[in-house]
């Protein structure tokens, strides 16, 4: 078994797993190594398997976590544990939890090319080439649900923050909240705004807020050629060793962990052309929310927090809290629709400096 703590937001977590491929995607995705000393706030026991049947029960997919109580298809409950066996958009993982200190997970990864008959044969035959890099592209989803989405939910259930599906970055002090959709634009803007006096990185793709102020939860960038000759030109940039979709390395770049206070927040968008308009706090809020649900990563850490709640009386809520605090987020900040023009990432540089340094002059008088 491979042991190793992270540190993420402030939560300690102790991972292990049987699997040395995710223990060494562990190691690259947090090359810090915090000290192991002292009890953890989450632990985490990852297995994967190769093959086999599916054998969706609690006997067969966590024979250690007795549960009798069926609350879905996939969705068991014993005294103080939830066994989701199956996830709708990641049926391959099956995750187990229980509350305590430290809050307990055990996740079983199955890796299967299935299909019975000759159209299992003939996938099967088309497909195992492909099986190496199947494999690894199968890594960063684990490491979302043994991870990410745990860290989230410890601090969502202590009332201590909330994720958002969204870049942000400190300038002299104070944060711009960049969100969107995935394609949106919003990690361009966010690394194009590194070379500028006084800027920090929080995170490119999720921020934590607990209502008042704004926190990275920093994963490694993801860059292509073009892009990276821009930021590597700005700030030091590490290798991790590994390329993702669309032909994007993945590279350690120096961030901000601590809480920054949050100065106004931008929806982004792409469009015919470049334009900047103020929106209610209320209906910024409100699309922040929607956003949330559209985004993968976001969609399905909030199906497992609405289980993981079920048995965690006291988290209940979460839900109310993370409206409210949205809310109370953004009501007392400016909040945009910025719309850039497709294939001109540079004018929306160039209205958010204008921004920021408007802010600055209105700070002033």
């Amino acid at each position: 078994m491979h042991r190793r703590r992270v540190e993420l937001c402030g939560v300690a977590v102790d991972v292990e797993t049987d699997h040395e491929p995710f223990a060494r995607y562990v190691d690259g995705q947090f090359p810090d190594r915090p000290s192991a000393d002292g009890a953890p706030d989450i632990a985490v026991r990852v297995r994967w398997v190769e093959g086999g049947p599916p054998e969706l029960t609690p006997a067969t997919v966590f024979p250690r976590w007795p549960a009798d109580v069926r609350v879905d298809r996939h969705v068991w409950m014993g005294r103080d544990a939830i066994l989701c066996l199956r996830p709708d958009d990641a049926p391959q993982i099956a995750i187990a939890s229980a509350p305590g200190t430290p809050r307990r997970f055990e996740l079983r990864f199955r890796f299967a090319l299935d299909g019975t008959g000759w159209r299992g044969i003939v996938r099967r035959a088309l497909r195992w080439r492909r099986i190496p890099v199947m494999r690894r592209n199968r890594l960063s989803t684990l490491l979302y649900y043994a991870v990410y989405y745990p860290v989230w939910w410890h601090l969502e259930a202590r009332e201590r923050a909330h994720p958002l599906h969204a870049a942000g970055v400190a300038l002299g002090g104070r944060a711009l909240l960049l969100a969107g959709l995935p394609g949106c634009g919003k990690s361009t803007l966010a690394t194009a705004l590194l070379g500028d006096p006084g800027a920090e990185l929080l995170s490119d793709n999720v921020v934590l807020h607990d209502g008042a102020q704004l926190f990275g939860c920093f994963e490694p960038l993801l860059l292509d050629a073009t892009t990276r000759h821009h930021v590597a030109a700005r700030v030091e940039l590490r290798p991790v060793g590994r390329v993702h979709q669309f032909a994007r390395d993945a590279y350690h770049a120096p961030h901000r962990t601590d809480g920054v206070p949050l100065a106004a927040a931008l929806l982004v968008a792409r469009g015919g052309s470049t334009r900047l308009e103020r929106v209610p706090s209320t209906d910024c809020a409100r699309m922040l929310v929607a956003v949330n649900e559209a985004a993968k990563e976001l969609r399905r850490y909030h199906i497992l927090a609405g289980l993981w709640s079920l048995i965690e009386r006291d988290a209940l809520g979460y839900a109310e809290r993370r409206i409210a605090d949205l809310d109370r987020l953004l009501a007392a900040v400016p909040c945009y629709w910025l719309q850039v023009r497709d294939g001109a990432p540079a004018e929306g540089v160039e209205a958010l400096r204008d921004l920021v340094a408007g802010a600055r002059e209105a700070v002033r008088s």
